[in-house]
């Protein structure tokens, strides 16, 4: 089997939802040695990046999960075989992530960290209904690269404002660390209104979005 089926078979097991198949290619892919971090940004991140591009289309919030499961574990495979310190080199960053307080709606929120994830970034999950104190803090501890923040209810909208001015507080904006929004009602001016330095319509374009401000 050349190394581009090989790559073909790890896209295509996550679009299958076949967790069997991801592992038995993740070795595959080892045994003839295709580099691991290629194996799964170009076989694994593309099954999961083209099941996030047509979710609500084609797949939805169930697929996503079952999809970052199978994504999982052939990356855990493939990671097995990658030295820790290239892996931290190759890491994009860190990002701090949640759905801000008096908001529970976390399938988005989700999205976003699988892909992000997928990406090379390592996420500080918070979960739902967080305080906007916490967001800045976990940020500092982790010496985050990114506040990814999530809401779906319209009248959370001042929690963005209130994490983008502690942030400011602690000078986080001016040491380079960026800020994103996004949720179902959150659009662009919202976002900037409220003192983000990104927005993003889906997960994916959150991904791009946040590759931009990287450069």
């Amino acid at each position: 089997m050349s190394d581009e089926e090989i790559l073909n078979k790890l896209k295509e097991s996550v679009l299958d939802f076949d967790e069997e198949t991801a592992k038995e290619a993740a070795k595959e892919a080892i045994k003839a040695g295709i580099d691991p971090l290629k194996a799964i940004k170009e076989g694994l991140y593309l099954g999961l990046k083209e099941i996030a591009d047509h979710y609500e289309d084609t797949f939805f919030i169930t697929d996503m999960i079952i999809a970052s499961d199978v994504f999982y574990a052939g990356a855990n495979i493939l990671k097995s075989k990658i030295d820790p310190e290239r892996f931290k080199a190759d890491s994009k960053g860190t990002a701090v992530i949640g759905v801000v307080k008096g908001d529970i709606h976390d399938l988005g929120k989700n999205m976003v960290k699988y892909l992000f994830e997928a990406e090379g970034f390592k996420i500080i999950d918070l979960g739902f209904d967080v305080p906007a104190e916490k967001f800045v803090e976990e940020a500092v501890k982790n010496n985050a690269d990114f506040i990814l923040i999530s809401l779906m209810l319209s009248s959370r909208f001042p929690e963005i404002g209130k994490i983008v001015n502690l942030a400011k507080e602690k000078k986080l904006q001016a040491n380079g660390v960026k800020i994103m929004a996004g949720g179902g009602p959150v659009s662009e001016k919202i976002a900037y209104e409220q003192g983000a330095d990104g927005w993003a319509l889906t997960a994916p374009l959150a991904v791009k979005k946040a590759l931009d401000l990287l450069k």
